[in-house]
């Protein structure tokens, strides 16, 4: 019995290993061509192959019809399907998967009543099970992808539910940053493309202000004048489990927010399987990052997980994000190693149990790098200086720290993003 468990353990590990891989390669093909019919057969070549199916389809939402339409459809019948036919939003399982945003296993399709057999009349196929997720992108609907009929086993089960899910996200940023490039063909190349760049990082340092259970998540980010690589995310991976992350490529220019767009993305996948040990996702990055086609590739992460219920903060920090605790009126900076030593140090993570009044704080060198009329630098010490005041509310803290660093540059202004997440216990 113990000999068959290991076997599967194994079994699943090296399915896992195999799936993360595979999350890292769509990331590395989003900006590998500007063909968005290629991109996406790349793409759900790579997701056929995966989710070990029959066929897989990738219908777009065209928002002038309200019609979902067939883009890219592999197996037998795909040829048939290809911009020749349209669904509907509420018809079939795509249409109803379109109308309520939600994904959904169908293990027997002419059994259920959202099933509209009129595509296998046309083509011959025969659908037995379907798997379908839509594509979202900040909650717009562009189109919905399905994997039907799994090979060498009867039906879909709630893990390949989960591992779909994963892979809709990263073809819903493929789909959005393919549209974004498209458009800059059409208009004046370079001004759009920087317009584009500029939207990519302004949506890898979204701004926010939220409270689950009696913690406040407060994040604020100013992007620099030149567009740079640096981005951060908080998303739940739990209802009362959160990650928390800032990162940095450290390249600048266009090339550097859509890298770090590609490396965001390639995060949000990894931590949704293995997000809960820091040190296995900030791993599985760096390697990502590393294998890369670029050799000059660098990344400096910092990912934490925040347990609500059990007030805690564990993070891995391989880079120049500065993680300072404020308990009593007394900032202490959380380094791991000695002084300098920690972005070179991937062995390691810390634990911190927070107080009923503690605020955890990660800022990014960004604000210790600045320099004044004179030269000098911000630094680590006058920051946490500055933090030792008395501010209540985390909101007030981070807006108070963006203008200290923004009048400690005057009229030199900054070179690089500057971004600040704090938690506040309650």
């Amino acid at each position: 019995m113990f000999k068959k468990q290991k076997k599967y353990d194994l079994a699943n590990l090296e399915r896992e290993i195999h799936n993360l891989t595979r999350l890292v390669q769509i990331n590395g093909i989003i900006n590998s061509t500007l063909d968005i019919v290629r991109l996406l057969t790349i793409i759900m070549e790579i997701i056929k192959e995966i989710m070990e199916t029959e066929a897989s389809t990738l219908l777009l939402y065209e928002e002038e019809t309200d019609d979902l339409v067939f883009k890219v459809a592999l197996g037998e019948a795909g040829d048939e399907l290809v911009e020749k036919y349209r669904v509907k939003v509420g018809q079939g399982v795509a249409g109803w998967t379109a109308e309520m945003r939600k994904p959904v296993i169908v293990n027997d399709a002419y059994s259920d009543r959202r099933f509209d057999p009129e595509f296998d009349k046309v083509t011959g196929f025969r659908t037995g099970s379907i798997l379908c997720s839509p594509l979202l992108y900040k909650g717009k609907l562009l189109g919905v992808i399905q994997a039907i009929n799994p090979v060498n086993r009867p039906e879909f089960n709630d893990d390949d539910m989960r591992l779909f899910n994963v892979f809709a996200e990263q073809v819903a940023l493929a789909v959005q940053n393919a549209i974004y490039f498209q458009k800059a063909i059409e208009e004046e190349r370079m001004r759009i493309e920087l317009e584009s760049a500029r939207s990519v990082q302004e949506s890898l340092i979204p701004d926010t202000d939220m409270t689950v259970g009696d913690m406040r998540i407060v994040a604020r980010s100013v992007p620099a004048r030149e567009i740079g690589g640096e981005f951060q995310r908080i998303f739940r991976l739990g209802d009362d489990i959160l990650a928390v992350s800032l990162g940095d490529i450290h390249e600048k220019g266009i090339s550097g927010g859509l890298h770090a767009s590609m490396v965001a993305g390639s995060l949000r996948a990894i931590s949704m399987i293995g997000g809960k040990s820091p040190l296995k996702v900030v791993r599985t990055l760096r390697r990502a990052v590393l294998d890369d086609s670029n050799p000059s590739a660098r990344l400096s992460i910092f990912y934490g997980i925040v347990d609500v219920t059990g007030r805690s903060v564990h993070f891995s920090n391989t880079g120049v994000a500065y993680p300072i605790l404020l308990r009593d009126g007394v900032a202490r900076y959380l380094r791991l190693g000695k002084i300098g030593e920690a972005a070179e140090d991937e062995d390691k993570s810390i634990l911190v149990r927070l107080q009923p009044g503690d605020c955890f704080l990660v800022i990014s060198d960004g604000i210790l790098n600045i320099r004044n009329r004179s030269g000098k630098h911000l630094g680590l010490k006058r920051v946490m200086e500055f933090l030792q005041k008395d501010f209540a509310d985390p909101a007030a803290l981070v807006d108070s720290l963006v203008l200290f660093a923004g009048d400690y540059a005057g009229e030199s202004g900054r070179k690089e993003d500057i971004s600040i997440i704090a938690i506040k216990v309650s």
